[in-house]
């Protein structure tokens, strides 16, 4: 005969002081009332006041370093600055590696750093290793700037047209945005699409020939003559006077009459007789256009502890007063809170249904009182919740908006437990508060321990690093939040409401009630404890099919029926496109192929009905680089190579198609674009997701190339993966200059040589001011026809020290070169990287990556032995979050084991417990290939939290198998399980439905916003219904397999023994 467990107080009863605590709340309804007052309305009012954003705001962990080193080529800034600065900050305790790009007039070193650091010391301990260089910055570079990378998130931008010009638009703008800064909550604004200022001072050669001038002596007159200097002061007895020179320009035409040089006869010669003064902008090639008109975009961004909604209210009733100047168009060209509101709006509209169909559900089941009390547990819970998560810095966001999705069925499932417990304790004859006592007591232990095992399940991605563990480190706080106060909510409030006996229900609702109950009752008592039992009696044939199930569920996923990718796509209101063409590409070829694809992008328009697209903006000559500037501020980077558009995209229901398939037409449309290195089509928030990433790391920089040029040829062969690019694309043609013996002979140094011709053809810095917020540079150098020709290089003259001048080609060798257009190095070792997009229509992220890992990377480092090759960018966070997360999982798996065992007083038990998880998780996974869905990590925390459930049913359902062979001894394993499963029936037919329903309307939410979002509804509802089967048949099953094997076991013992002892 089977071992009988031996008392009732160890399995699931109260310890006397639980008890009391329990007891206390159901005797004192005004302290139970008072209590779920507390966490009602004090989590209401907490709700009001938490910060709300579309995602949490990370902190990435880095410091820049950016040292602007104008007219210098890349080689020039990695050797003198890029190189120089890693070496100086690798050592650095804290540090986790460092990472620099060398770029034309540009170098930018990103420290990134280890976990649990601190960012501040790090980066003071960075600006002293660099303030410990000698002769650093180099004489014509900028003083590097050492800033914590802070990203800010956008709040709203606006975008300003106009058919005048740029100077006009650059002054309607400048207006806008002091108007915008000056608004009490507004702190960050950038304005985008207007070139900066600049003083520039031409002055041909023909001119300097004339006055026997140079350009060190013409910027010494100027830098002399724009000067504010103080000169001490005169104490006299009548008080102090403070002597001061106040000269220094603060406009172009304040410099033209600088004297340069005074004639015989007491003329002079000023700056304006000689040079031409223009006080206009950088001398950079640039179009932005919207509409055929001249545009730029005004942003304005919040930092980490800014309201999304308030900012945008606020500007929202500025720009209804605001009066732009004439001719002038200003309108909000996307607003990031219309997108929070919609995204949150509609997870609320889906809870809010959901949550009423659960209701109604519950109506129809149960007696009103009942019913409306279970359900009261999801209100009291969340907003009971809300009173810790500000002190958590928890942010209502879409992910915690998501956990308490995520978590509805388990707080319901608890409500419902203990609520048919208590119900069954009145049937037996208890009334008041000892039946709500005994209710407890009689499922405390599980339901706790449930409860708990959850907790355990969500707890590791609270551990996880990197930028993927921020995001979602909201999630299990929330979730472990929730639980704790559902868990005050059943074992404390529910029963102080449930201990009063008379029922709500009335004439009819009395009638459906005991109907539907009477049907319920004959179907378990007829058809499913049949059902149990024969399941039973053939259980081995049983857990064949139940292993059959789960072998579908595999195949599915191994033959890619159901695909597996690690994040889905998040739809978004923006398409951007960007175009990239060889360094040194004509401006006009550019522009041209940025205006052949926008007008693609009005024919696809056109060809979906028109009324997807809301506006259009061209770029060209420039791209916003989030992140690049100081501090993690966008930066604007010119270039007459590079050009976007970008696509506002309109809401439902004027639009039918996602951005992504609105994207896959565009694209065909345009077709390959001669000459383009690269076209970057992006229609995910996290565009990322679809990114292939590869480091590839060799010593010899000529095998380097050949490497990325083999393996850019071998990804271009899947037809799944496109927009192939690297970053070893050639630089600009350049002239190397060295010095030939009639130089050297002459006197020259290959620095005066190097100084004269950058002060002749890219200018000499003469000084700085300050005009208003604007610091606007002050350039000396030749007419822009004169830089523009070769010829004149060449006919070029270098002064010696005597004043005689030599040909440039006597003194100098010219020859003709070209270098990458960019050198990155991490921890000082040269990289490429070549990235590349997934079509996700044919194959996944992951797939595609095992199929390059495959395919591809085997052979390319058989071709070449030192290759080194690593994933990069959201592949190496993928590979890191799994490997973290596996290594949580199982401590997780352990804690949870423990716990089980604990309450189970068995080792062998726990097993049966959890044996639910993979048949409900095999479930999801039939659930996503029935409605098409891919299993990501969205449907992942779907599964833990029905595992939740899972667990929490087979651990009542056990428990109440263990009590019946308690009170009845002679009850074999078979009978009191059947009659454990039939007891079981009424709750777990009510959790599944209820949770079921409660998903309903996100399952079937047809929204392009919410598609992201479904695999979640898919894995918890498909697989509540899975695993109601297994935790109704196979665990059963399971258990009496397990006395089976226990019997066997005591059998063979002694016989062994006697083996043994023969």
């Amino acid at each position: 005969m089977a071992e009988v467990p031996s008392t009732t107080d160890k399995l699931g009863g109260l310890p006397p002081q639980r008890l009391s605590i329990v007891a206390f709340f159901a005797n004192n309804p005004v302290a139970a009332n008072l209590l779920m007052l507390l966490l009602i309305i004090g989590g209401a009012m907490i709700a009001r006041q938490l910060n709300t954003e579309l995602f949490p705001t990370l902190d990435p962990g880095i410091i820049n370093v950016s040292v602007p080193y104008p007219g210098a080529t890349p080689a020039e800034v990695a050797e003198s600055i890029t190189q120089r600065v890693d070496e100086a900050v690798r050592s650095i305790d804290g540090v986790k590696r460092v990472v620099s790009r060398a770029s034309e007039g540009y170098g930018l070193i990103t420290v990134e750093l280890k976990e649990f650091t601190d960012s501040q010391t790090i980066r003071d301990d960075v600006q002293a290793a660099i303030d410990l260089l000698a002769d650093f910055p180099p004489a014509d570079a900028e003083e590097p700037e050492v800033v914590i990378f802070e990203p800010l998130q956008p709040v709203m931008t606006l975008l300003a047209t106009t058919p005048g010009d740029e100077a006009y638009l650059d002054f309607a703008t400048h207006e806008l945005e002091e108007a915008l800064r000056d608004l009490p909550s507004v702190s960050h604004v950038e304005v985008e699409g207007i070139r900066n200022y600049e003083i520039s001072i031409e002055v041909s050669e023909t001119a300097l020939r004339t006055y026997a001038l140079t350009f060190d002596e013409l910027a010494r007159a100027i830098r002399q003559s724009s000067l504010n200097l103080s000169s001490g002061e005169i104490r006299s007895v009548s008080g102090d006077l403070l002597l001061r020179t106040d000269q220094k320009r603060n406009s172009g035409k304040e410099f033209e009459d600088i004297v340069i040089r005074a004639l015989p006869g007491g003329a002079v010669v000023s700056l304006g007789d000689i040079a031409t003064i223009t006080d206009g902008y950088v001398d950079d090639e640039l179009e932005i256009e919207s509409n055929g008109q001249r545009a730029a975009l005004i942003r304005i961004q919040k930092s980490e502890d800014q309201n999304v909604l308030d900012i945008s209210n606020e500007v929202l009733e500025f720009l209804e007063t605001y009066v732009v100047p004439a001719d002038v168009s200003v309108e909000i060209w996307s607003n990031e809170s219309d997108y929070l509101r919609e995204r949150l709006g509609l997870l609320l509209r889906n809870g809010a249904l959901g949550f009423a169909l659960m209701f109604t559900f519950l109506v129809l089941m149960l007696d009103l009182r009942l019913a409306f009390w279970v359900a009261m547990g999801i209100p009291i819970s969340f907003f009971g919740a809300f009173l810790f998560l500000d002190f958590f810095s928890v942010t209502l966001n879409m992910i915690s908006m998501f956990a308490l999705i995520i978590v509805l069925g388990i707080v319901v499932d608890d409500a419902i437990v203990v609520g048919e417990n208590i119900g069954s304790e009145q049937q037996k004859g208890l009334r008041g508060a000892h039946a709500a006592i005994a209710g407890v007591k009689g499922v405390f232990s599980p339901v706790f321990v449930g409860v708990l095992t959850t907790m355990a399940a969500f707890a590791p991605l609270m551990f996880l690093t990197g930028t993927f563990g921020q995001i979602l480190s909201v999630l299990p706080i929330v979730v472990i939040t929730v639980l704790a106060i559902s868990l005050v909510e059943v074992f404390f409030i529910l029963p102080a409401h449930l201990s009063h006996t008379r029922r709500w229900s009335a004439h009819p609702l009395d009638t459906i009630q005991d109907f539907i109950s009477g049907k319920i009752q004959w179907f378990r008592d007829n058809i499913v404890t049949a059902a149990v039992r024969l399941v039973v009696r053939h259980r081995y044939i049983s857990m064949v099919w139940g292993f059959g199930f789960l072998g579908v569920a595999m195949a599915l996923i191994m033959n890619g029926a159901v695909r597996i990718e690690f994040f889905p796509q998040i739809e978004t209101d923006q398409v951007e496109i960007h175009v990239d063409f060889p360094v040194g590409t004509p401006f006009d070829v550019t522009e041209n192929a940025i205006r052949r694809i926008e007008d693609a992008v009005h024919e696809v328009n056109d060809a979906v009905g028109g009324t997807a697209i809301r506006a259009v903006t061209m770029t060209a000559g420039a791209r916003v680089t989030e992140g690049d500037g100081p501090g993690g501020a966008a930066s604007m980077n010119f270039a007459r190579n590079i050009a976007s558009i970008s696509l506002q995209l309109n809401n439902e229901p004027l639009r039918t198609v996602s951005g992504e398939e609105l994207t896959r037409r565009i694209r065909r449309t345009v077709g390959p674009i001669p000459g383009a290195e690269s076209v970057n089509y992006v229609s995910d928030r996290l565009a990322e997701s679809v990114t292939l990433q590869y480091e590839l790391i060799h010593e010899d920089d000529d095998k380097l190339r050949l490497a990325v040029e083999e393996m850019n040829a071998s990804l271009a062969e899947f037809p799944m993966i496109t927009e192939i690019r690297d970053s070893l694309s050639d630089g600009k043609r350049q002239f190397d200059i060295s010095l030939t013996e009639a130089g050297i002979a002459a006197g020259l140094t290959q620095a005066v040589v190097a100084r004269q011709l950058r002060q002749s053809f890219f200018g000499e810095e003469i000084q700085r001011i300050q005009r208003g917020r604007d610091e606007i540079k002050v350039m000396l150098r030749y007419p822009a026809d004169a830089r523009r020709s070769t010829s004149n290089f060449f006919n070029s003259r270098i002064r010696l020290s005597d004043g005689t001048e030599l040909p440039l080609t006597t003194v100098a060798l010219v020859t003709e070169s070209r270098s990458f257009s960019a050198i990155d190095r991490i921890d000082g070792v040269r990289v490429a990287t070549i990235s590349a997009e997934v079509d996700r229509q044919y194959m996944s992220t992951g797939d595609a990556a095992k199929t390059v890992g495959r395919e591809v990377l085997p052979q390319l480092k058989s071709r070449f032995p030192r290759l080194e090759i690593n994933t990069a960018g959201f592949s190496r966070d993928q590979t890191e979050d799994f490997a973290s997360l596996q290594a949580l999982a199982i401590v997780a798996l352990i804690v949870i084991y423990t716990m089980i065992a604990g309450l189970m007083r068995s080792y062998v038990m726990p097993l049966v417990v959890l044996s639910g998880v993979p048949f409900g998780a095999a479930g999801a996974v039939i659930g996503h290939y029935l409605l098409g869905f891919d299993v990501s990590m969205i449907s992942m925390f779907g599964i833990v939290a029905l595992s939740g459930v899972v667990v929490n049913d087979s651990l009542v359902l056990i428990d109440r198998y263990r009590r019946l062979r308690i009170e009845d001894s002679e009850l074999s394993v078979l009978d009191a399980i059947v009659e454990a499963a039939r007891l079981r029936f009424r709750a777990i037919f009510l959790t599944t439905v209820t949770t079921a329903l409660g998903l309903t309307p996100m399952l079937f939410e047809t929204s392009i916003q919410a598609r992201f979002l479904v695999p979640m509804a898919v894995s918890l509802a498909t697989g509540i219904v899975f695993a109601s089967f297994v935790i109704l048949f196979l665990v059963p099953a399971l258990v009496v397999i397990k006395n089976d094997l226990t019997q066997l076991v005591k059998r063979l013992i002694p016989r062994t023994r006697e083996l043994v002892q023969e």
